[in-house]
C-alpha cells in the first residue's frame, strides 16, 4: 500500500530513533481498533502525552473520516488488515515504534502472526511493541508476553526482550491490586470475593441493555454470575507471582469468587473486596501493609477512606482503601477504585 503522510511538526517530518540520545523525540503509534471507548481514550491520551503521536489510527468503519480529539496533526482513519501492519512492521521502527490492538477478544492473532512474520529477522531492539488490550494473551505460557500490570509484573516486563506485552483487563486490575499485599497472610481454605461495578462504557459501543442509559436509570445489572474471564485471570495472574512462603502455587492455584454488575455512570469502576485472613489483624494493621507495599508506586494511592467512583474518574491511578475488619472474623473488607 502507499505510505500515508505521517504526523508533520514545523513542516518537516520527524525522523529518529528511540534511543535515550532521541533528545525526547516522541515514540510514534499504530493504533488498531479505534471505534470503541477504548481506541478514544487511547487517542485523548497521546494526544497530551509528549513521549508519543500517532502514526496511524486504524478503524473499518470510520475509515477516510478525520481522527477527532487529536491536536498535533491532521489525521484520517485507515482501514489496515493484517499483511498491511506486518508490511508497515517489516522495516522496524521506522514507521511505527509501538502497535496497540485495541480489538475484541479473539481478534488480535493475525496481526500479532504479520508483524513476528515481519520481523523475525530484525535485531530485537529494532523491532515494535505490541501492546495487545484483549483477553488474547493474558494466559500466555510461551513466555513470550509479558503481563502489564507493572506494580505486580515488573521484574517479568523488565526481563522480556520480545516487546509483546499483555494488558490486564480493567476489573482484574483492581481486584489484583487489592488482593496482592495480603497473599502471604491468605486463608487458603476460604476464597477472596470481589462485588465489581462497572460504568456502562465499560460494555463497548454494540447497542445492549448494559451500555443504554435508559435501561440502567435507578438500576444495577449483574452479568456473567460465573467463569467470567477476569475471575480466572485475577487469580491467574496473583498465582504468577506467589513466593514459596505463600499458602499457593502453580500447583494449588490461587481462586477468587467474582460478581461484575454494570451501573448507571458512564466511567469507572468500583470494587468491595472480601479477603479471608489466616491471622487476626486489624484495619490499621491493613492500611498499614498496604502503605509499605504500594510506597514506591505512583498510580497506586493507598487511603483510609473507601475510594468513590467520582473522585477517580478519568483519573490514571487506582486508589484502595475503606479496610475494615469484623471484631469476630478474620476477613478484611476494602475497596478499590
Amino acid at each position: 500500500m502507499a505510505r500515508k503522510p505521517t504526523a508533520v511538526f514545523g513542516g518537516a517530518r520527524r525522523s529518529y530513533s528511540t534511543s535515550s540520545s532521541s533528545s525526547g523525540a516522541p515514540l510514534r503509534v499504530g493504533l488498531i481498533g479505534a471505534r470503541g471507548y477504548t481506541g478514544r481514550e487511547l487517542i485523548r491520551l497521546v494526544d497530551t502525552h509528549p513521549r508519543f503521536e500517532l502514526a496511524y489510527v486504524s478503524s473499518r468503519e470510520l475509515a477516510g473520516k478525520p481522527v477527532p480529539n487529536y491536536t498535533k496533526a491532521s489525521l484520517d482513519h485507515v482501514n489496515l488488515s493484517a499483511q498491511q501492519v506486518g508490511n508497515l512492521a517489516r522495516d522496524g521502527r521506522s514507521n511505527v515504534d509501538v502497535w496497540i490492538l485495541a480489538l475484541p477478544n479473539n481478534v488480535a492473532a493475525p496481526f500479532v502472526a504479520a508483524i513476528d512474520e515481519a520481523t523475525a529477522g530484525l535485531p530485537t531492539d529494532q523491532q515494535p511493541v505490541v501492546i495487545d488490550l484483549s483477553a488474547d494473551y493474558r494466559f500466555d505460557k510461551t513466555g513470550q508476553w509479558a503481563y502489564g500490570l507493572p506494580e505486580l509484573h515488573r521484574d517479568s516486563l523488565l526481563v522480556n526482550t520480545t516487546g509483546r506485552i499483555a494488558n490486564p483487563g480493567c476489573y482484574a486490575t483492581g481486584s489484583q491490586l487489592g488482593i496482592a499485599p495480603l497473599l502471604p497472610y491468605l486463608d487458603p481454605t476460604r476464597l477472596p470475593s470481589v462485588f465489581g461495578v462497572s460504568g456502562y462504557s465499560g460494555a463497548g459501543t454494540k447497542p445492549s441493555p448494559k451500555n443504554d442509559p435508559e435501561f440502567l436509570r435507578d438500576n444495577l445489572i449483574p452479568y456473567a454470575p460465573v467463569n467470567h474471564i477476569h475471575e480466572r485471570e485475577i487469580g491467574h495472574s496473583l498465582t504468577r507471582i506467589t513466593k514459596p512462603q505463600y499458602p499457593f502455587s502453580s500447583a494449588n492455584p490461587l481462586q477468587v469468587q467474582f460478581s461484575p454488575h454494570v451501573a448507571s455512570f458512564f466511567q469507572g469502576i468500583a470494587l468491595t473486596l472480601h479477603v479471608p485472613l489466616r491471622m487476626s489483624m486489624n484495619a490499621k494493621d491493613m492500611h498499614d501493609i498496604y502503605k509499605e507495599f504500594y510506597q514506591k508506586e505512583r498510580l497506586v494511592h493507598v487511603t483510609e477512606a473507601a475510594p468513590l467512583v467520582r473522585d477517580n474518574a478519568e483519573k490514571h491511578y487506582s486508589v484502595v482503601g475503606g479496610f475494615a475488619v469484623p471484631p469476630s472474623d478474620g476477613q478484611l473488607e476494602e475497596g478499590s477504585a
